[in-house]
């Protein structure tokens, strides 16, 4: 019995089969059964249904982003095209926005093999003959599964998922020169023209910074090999910027300008916004800062020629980016969290074992706990017990029934004997560190995935306020593509009533002068006379969504 309760440890670092296992359960929860919410997937989704309903006429809507029929310049197509591959190809088995996602879930599963491969391959001795370091890729997965930043936005319709698995690419390219230098150029110079071509410039600086910096931080970097890796990669990306030049300015004269400027759009630095930036990075990038500190700090007397030092480079690069970033928006972060879980990957084998234990008992319990309210409030929406939980719920989002899911049920109690085997057969390391907060984490996505997802999704979704608006428009007499002007309607809205409703407005803060039959107007029900049509139109229709303050009200012109 001993044996067998030995040989039924769960080893740790984890080894590839076990990291497979938590990445698939942490990508793929959370990725069917909900409609676009509120939030940058709805925007994804939109981009997407656009490139399906118009691809067919035209190859431009496939090379430039389109929204609701506008040109969309904060991102490059090439992940929207994965993605409406994807929707395209399984619509038979997944809805639209389902198949769609399924394109973050590749971008992930390939961002986190290129950063296992990029640690492992960085991190072995110099020593001829040595092993990869294991435990450092594991970590590394580790640490960006447990990132509070990414874990959200890991499954929506995102074009930086696309561009973090292209920087990924180039940082294993980077990696990879060390030992071949063409190899390592062609992955560089590829992972960099992917990340442009899905996001634009950002996502490439980290990875450049890191290439250009290190002839300067070590002498092993400061060679011809090098400069021949920088001539090749660069070269490719020259080429990649080049093409992206033509496929804007073909599309319009102005286009490559607009693109550019929207890019680098800033609102200007402010003490205070310097400040909410800071505030904004120590949480969405916990736990890989306080592990990268650590690692610095363990290697400070062996600097030399340490492939820590380029990979601070590109997150001190990565910091004036995101300072300079035109939103207070974690998604402006993830670029700087591939470095990060590098160095904090680095850091976890030099863990103190107070320190380690600390970490992991930290997450074991905080997991815990909010895994079990989780499973009390789905208790509570099922049977009513306790009664004041289950009033909150139904206060929440008033109008919602709950229903028994079977399968659902059957999932969350899998995903929490997982977690209970974690937690009570992992070996005593100090991986457990990492080990329980990206399995805490992933076992918190599940359970809210599973138990809670109909209920965040009633209080989400746009789906029954689009089609009402859609039917509302059909008993105007006119047609759904009837000429529609709009005002102060988001880019989720239009995206979500593009999707669900088959409805593109004309915005008057775009087109003046529209004069349309149709008005729709998104405005808060706090504000009076906000909408402003003046005499001569007929209001026929108000919807919104519940316990939502913003109202949408249509108009007919009499």
């Amino acid at each position: 019995m001993k044996a067998f309760l030995t040989r039924a440890r769960i080893p740790l670092p984890l080894p590839t089969t076990g990291l497979a296992l938590l990445a698939a359960i942490y990508l793929l929860t959370g990725l069917f059964g909900h409609s676009p919410w509120k939030t940058e997937d709805a925007i994804g989704i939109g981009l997407v249904h656009q490139m399906l309903t118009t691809g067919a006429q035209s190859w431009e809507a496939w090379l430039v982003p389109h929204l609701a029929g506008e040109i969309y310049l904060d991102d490059g197509p090439l992940y929207y095209a994965l993605a409406a591959l994807c929707a395209k190809l399984l619509s038979f088995v997944l809805a639209p926005h389902e198949g769609a996602r399924l394109a973050s879930v590749l971008c992930m599963a390939a961002t986190f093999w290129f950063m296992h491969a990029t640690a492992r391959e960085w991190f072995r001795s110099s020593e001829p003959g040595s092993l990869p370091a294991t435990a450092e890729g594991s970590g590394t997965v580790l640490v960006l599964i447990g990132t509070l930043g990414l874990f959200v936005h890991a499954h929506e319709v995102l074009a930086e998922n696309g561009a973090l698995a292209g920087a990924a690419i180039a940082w294993y390219g980077l990696a990879r020169s060390r030992s071949h230098v063409l190899r390592g150029s062609l992955w560089f110079g590829l992972g960099l023209s992917i990340a442009l071509w899905c996001k634009g410039p950002a996502p490439l600086i980290a990875p450049l910074a890191a290439a250009l910096a290190a002839p300067a931080l070590g002498s092993l970097w400061r060679s011809r090999a090098h400069l021949r890796f920088l001539g090749i990669g660069l070269g490719i990306l020259a080429l990649a910027a080049l093409a992206w030049y033509v496929v804007l300015r073909v599309h319009g004269e102005g286009l490559p300008a607009a693109w550019w400027n929207r890019q680098w759009a800033h609102p200007g630095l402010s003490w205070e916004r310097l400040l909410r930036q800071l505030q904004l990075l120590c949480w969405s990038t916990w736990p890989a800062w306080p592990l990268t500190a650590w690692a610095l700090r363990d290697r400070r007397h062996r600097l030399a020629n340490d492939p820590i030092l380029p990979i601070t480079a590109g997150v001190l690069a990565g910091l004036v980016m995101f300072a300079f970033s035109r939103e207070l928006n974690e998604v402006f972060a993830m670029p700087l969290m591939l470095p990060l879980a590098l160095a904090a990957g680095a850091g976890v084998p030099a863990l103190r074992r107070g320190m380690a234990s600390g970490f992991a008992w930290f997450g074991a319990m905080t997991f815990t706990v909010l895994g079990s309210l989780i499973w009390l409030g789905w208790i509570a929406m099922m049977t009513g017990v306790p009664e004041r939980l289950a009033r909150n719920f139904s206060k929440l989002e008033p109008g919602y029934v709950a229903s028994f899911d079977t399968g659902a049920l059957a999932t969350a109690l899998v995903l929490t004997l997982l977690w209970i085997a974690l937690l009570g057969r992992s070996e005593r390391s100090l991986h457990r560190s990492t080990a329980h907060w990206a399995g805490g984490l992933a076992l918190l996505w599940g359970l809210a995935m599973t138990l809670w997802l109909p209920w965040i999704d009633y209080g989400k979704s746009y789906k029954q306020v689009a089609v009402s608006l859609a039917t509302a428009v059909k008993r105007t007499g006119l047609t759904k593509d009837a000429c529609m002007e709009s005002r102060g309607l988001g880019e989720v809205q239009r995206a979500v009533f593009h999707y669900h409703g088959g409805i593109v407005t004309r915005r008057l803060e775009v087109h003046p002068r529209s004069n349309c039959p149709l008005l729709l107007v998104q405005a808060d029900a706090r504000q009076t006379g906000a909408d402003r049509t003046g005499p001569g139109w007929r209001r026929v229709w108000e919807g919104n969504r519940p316990r939502d303050r913003e109202r949408f009200r249509l108009y007919v012109r009499d």
